[in-house]
């Protein structure tokens, strides 16, 4: 079917997303490459069309969560290197090879089955050796062992068949500025690495910034930044560094308008009983959509430029607000979720934080009956 703008709908502005490409690349200089990171279909903003879009102004090379999604990419026309920054199976090397997929090696043991892999196949893999410089998920353990993880590094790169070109980290990103001494101390354990692999002569592409650490500590600008929310114009903007656009906005349409008199039910439970003679508009907007359920109680949408507050339990499918202080709101008046509208605006970080969540929690959970829509604005 061909979708529309009847009930809920992301409108998403690639000319926000390639003047956010521009701003990074000025911001961290020539030294410096971007490598967008469009893992869980791009934060839910659609992998395929932001690609494409950021590889015309000039993007060098991505990242995805996976080969399934690097393949995504490759077979939608994506010519750039990829790289995947979670593990990817031995019996997947040759494709990997095959299709320009960088791969990440988590560990010695990894990377040995990684390279019988690809001698049986025939193929020489490209790869980049992960490091933990805190976040004990993936990589080799950095903390109170730099030359032992250099050790096991520099044995990576002289497997058959594996073609090292990087080393990379990702950081815990602990919040400033009480976690400055935290991010410092990540920051500072990975350079004693990298500088201990340059030392044996092992030289490698480096990466290890992702937005906020692009943002916020220009230490950190290597060979690569990894961007994502920043780049996509999702992040908020930080006390330093370089601030991105807004890219993405959330709308429905009023379905009904009714009013209620005081003491009316209102919702599952019920939980809610109006307060006052109330005017209720019904939106097609739920937390099927991906939105969470627990900013009920404290988020409000908008229309005609003033924010009508949710009432009552949102719905799977459908939310109240009360426009009672909106007597001019119509049927079929566009709502906004989040983004802007007149002079009032939520952004999608912004309610994310309202029950607690990040930005890429919010986006890439919206569901996919929700259509994409993408516009070009004037910058």
């Amino acid at each position: 079917m061909e979708y529309r703008k009847d009930r809920a709908w992301l409108e998403i502005d690639l000319s926000a997303i390639e003047e956010n490409y521009r701003r990074i690349k000025e911001f961290i200089g020539d030294q410096t490459e971007i490598m967008a990171v469009v893992k869980a279909n791009a934060y839910g903003l659609g992998a395929v069309e932001v690609s494409k879009t950021l590889e015309n102004a000039g993007c060098p090379m991505f990242a995805a969560a996976c080969i399934e999604e690097a393949m995504e990419l490759r077979e939608n026309g994506i010519k750039a290197p990829i790289l995947t920054l979670g593990p990817v199976m031995p019996y997947n090397a040759k494709t990997a090879a095959e299709n320009g997929i960088e791969v990440p090696l988590m560990s010695l043991e990894q990377a040995k089955e990684m390279s019988e892999a690809a001698q049986k196949a025939g193929v020489a893999v490209k790869a980049h050796i992960k490091a933990d410089a805190g976040l004990s998920r993936f990589g080799i353990v950095l903390e109170g062992r730099i030359k032992e993880a250099a050790d096991e590094a520099e044995a990576v790169t002289k497997l058959p068949n594996i073609e090292c070109v990087g080393v990379f980290t990702h950081y815990t990103a602990a919040g400033i500025p009480l976690g400055e001494e935290f991010n410092l101390h990540q920051i500072g354990l990975f350079k004693s690495f990298t500088a201990e692999l340059e030392k044996r002569g092992v030289k490698l592409k480096v990466h290890s910034a992702s937005s906020l650490f692009t943002a916020i500590y220009p230490q950190c600008h290597d060979d690569y930044v990894r961007v994502a929310a920043l780049l996509l114009g999702l992040e908020e903007p930080s006390e330093r560094g370089v601030v991105c656009r807004q890219s993405t906005e959330m709308k429905t349409v009023i379905y009904q308008i009714k009013e209620v008199e005081l003491g009316t039910s209102v919702g599952y439970g019920p939980t809610y009983y109006t307060r006052r003679k109330t005017r209720i508009a019904v939106v097609p907007v739920g937390y099927a959509d991906g939105i969470n359920r627990s900013v009920q109680d404290k988020a409000s949408f908008m229309l005609r430029g003033k924010r009508a507050k949710i009432i009552g339990k949102m719905c799977m499918d459908y939310t109240m607000i009360d426009v009672t202080d909106i007597p001019e709101a119509r049927e079929g008046d566009v709502v906004t979720v989040f983004g802007r509208d007149g002079g009032n605006h939520t952004e999608a970080y912004e309610l994310a934080g309202l029950w607690g969540g990040t930005v890429g929690e919010l986006t890439s959970l919206i569901t996919a009956r929700v259509p994409r829509f993408y516009k070009r604005s004037g910058l």
